[in-house]
């Protein structure tokens, strides 16, 4: 063989190999891509669960989301398959510098196209797991604020004040309510640890002092007062449980809030289920999304 010929076989030889490499490193990084996501949610959703708890997540998490992902460990899993296989097949490569550049480049748009998708809903589940979520409003409790049937967007990371609209979770263990019996609600925080809360004949009161509720309009404060319903008057004594035993007090205790539904004369709140513990408080509501657009809520 002389040198020309030598040369011209050596550097097709090493082309291949160089080619090779390239596209092993290819389909590596994809790999890389899809089994990182997979552990991060993994990740995500433990902790989530175990130390932050903000079940309302479930409501997309459960659904769309882990949709994707559990299809991101079965296709991390099969890549990781493929892969070793490759390390051990030493015609694939030959095999696959045959397919047309066309062919390829299709294939790896596609694999790039379903990194994108696991990387998103981990990127997702981080914001629902620890930021925020939203939630669909289920009953009228909250009327005229927040309509039902309308989205909400719920903050993890506002510190709940006086009057903001929140997100709480009830169980049975901590609230005055029947046994096995879980359910989200959407209420107003009026009362604080250390508050003496009254509201009687559409008058709320708080520590003595009467309070201007300025998220009713006129119209709603008039409705109160002239169409009262007794039975839904509160006069100042708080109901709860500690350790699964009632406790009742005429002054807020610490680690507790008092929260009621704009629609007083139609929400079951802190007056027939008591005191709202702060961790059964999910989030702050800032925003809610209905046919009439996006409305700030106050």
């Amino acid at each position: 063989m002389d040198n020309k010929s030598y040369l011209e076989t050596y550097n097709e030889e090493h082309s291949s190999v160089i080619e090779s490499l390239k596209l092993n490193k290819r389909i590596f990084i994809r790999l890389l891509g899809f089994l990182i996501c997979s552990v991060i949610y993994f990740l995500i959703f433990i902790i989530s669960k175990t130390i932050i708890t903000h079940d309302i997540q479930t409501q997309f998490l459960n659904t769309f989301v882990n949709s994707i992902m559990i299809f991101s460990y079965v296709v991390a899993f099969l890549f990781l398959i493929g892969y070793l296989f490759t390390r051990f097949n030493k015609d694939f490569y030959e095999k696959l510098d045959k397919v047309k550049f066309q062919t390829k480049r299709i294939f790896f748009l596609i694999l790039d196209w379903l990194v994108i998708l696991p990387a998103c809903a981990t990127v997702a589940s981080f914001c629902f797991a620890f930021l925020f979520t939203f939630a669909v409003v289920d009953g009228e409790s909250m009327y005229p604020t927040v309509l039902n049937e309308s989205t909400v967007f719920v903050s993890y990371l506002e510190e709940v004040d006086r009057f903001d609209v929140v997100v709480v979770y009830i169980t049975d263990s901590d609230n005055l309510v029947s046994d096995n019996y879980t359910e989200y609600y959407i209420k107003r925080v009026i009362g604080l640890p250390g508050d003496t809360i009254t509201w009687v004949k559409g008058v709320l009161t708080i520590n003595g002092n009467v309070i201007d509720e300025t998220y009713f309009d006129e119209v709603t404060k008039l409705k109160f007062k002239q169409f009262w319903d007794s039975g839904y008057e509160f006069e100042g004594k708080f109901s709860y449980k500690v350790d699964g035993e009632v406790h009742t007090s005429y002054v807020i205790p610490e680690g507790y809030y008092f929260v009621m539904g704009d629609n007083r004369t139609g929400s079951n709140d802190s007056r027939q289920i008591g005191l709202i513990p702060y961790y059964n408080i999910e989030g702050v509501v800032l925003f809610e999304m209905n046919a009439s657009g996006i409305e700030r809520v106050e």
